[in-house]
């Protein structure tokens, strides 16, 4: 999303049609995402929830092609990926850095040369890659730790090197598939933080897969994901004014949404999106 004068032009980075994935196991067939249509725009923070199971790790996985959809299309920045030749799908895939849970840094390498080891394997020269790395470090909040070695850092300051790591390829998006699950509260803020730093000044497209409702709140649009199946769609606000579809579910909304609803129920005249 681009602000130009007084309206802002909305550009789909990211459009899913009809996507459907089914896994067979012996004689069952498990369809874990069912004719999902979802568009994604450039530039936002868009959440991803549900419970265990809802399809959400499918749905991210799709979109950057890690798994072959069984039906349906994802067309990333204009182009179809299920036209295109393994390599073309690699070569894409560059573009849409992934953090997981586990941080994936090398134990034997310092916080620096962990950020330049993706840009070493692509082939930029040593001199060039440390120069982005300090400033990514410094990006994150980082740079006092530039020759610490992963086990000296905490699980939020561990993630964060991950983070510089992938930005310093230049993607145009980034997927966070419950980046923040083995963090405590102060590692997952700091992570958000970062998150919405790099979203505010380098534009980055950003999918964010959590089960903290408090993280969710914090994105442009959110999305709920039941049983393969779109649930619930729109802003945190619009989401979350659904308490008794998201209990229904089995999801947990966020404490103040919580007490709100409850004292609604209780006979004040309470708003239902506060």
């Amino acid at each position: 999303m681009k602000n130009s004068g007084d309206y802002i032009i909305v550009e789909t980075i990211i459009k899913i049609e009809g996507l459907s994935k089914s896994f067979v196991n012996k004689n069952t067939t498990v369809h874990a995402l069912d004719n999902i249509d979802l568009d994604i725009y450039k530039g936002e923070i868009f959440g991803i929830i549900g419970l265990s199971g809802a399809g959400k790790s499918t749905l991210v996985r799709c979109i950057n092609y890690l798994e072959i959809p069984t039906s349906g299309s994802v067309i990333y920045m204009g182009s179809n990926l299920s036209g295109m030749s393994v390599d073309k799908i690699r070569k894409t895939r560059q573009s849409m850095g992934m953090i997981f849970q586990q941080f994936n840094l090398l134990a034997q390498r310092n916080v620096l040369d962990n950020v330049c080891f993706p840009m070493e394997i692509a082939g930029v020269p040593k001199k060039n890659a440390e120069k982005r790395a300090i400033e990514l470090l410094k990006l994150v909040g980082l740079e006092d730790r530039i020759k610490a070695y992963p086990a000296q850092l905490s699980g939020g300051q561990k993630q964060k090197v991950a983070i510089a790591g992938i930005i310093a390829m230049r993607p145009e998006c980034i997927i966070f598939d419950e980046a923040t699950a083995m963090l405590d509260p102060s590692g997952r803020q700091e992570v958000m933080n970062t998150i919405k730093r790099l979203n505010k000044e380098y534009n980055i497209t950003v999918l964010h897969i959590t089960h903290f409702m408090e993280e969710a709140v914090e994105a442009d649009r959110v999305i709920v994901m039941e049983k393969g199946k779109l649930a619930l769609e729109g802003s945190p606000r619009e989401v979350f004014s659904n308490v008794a579809r998201l209990k229904e579910i089995g999801l947990d909304v966020p404490y103040m949404t919580e007490l709100a609803h409850l004292l609604k129920e209780d006979g004040l005249d309470i708003r239902d999106n506060i």
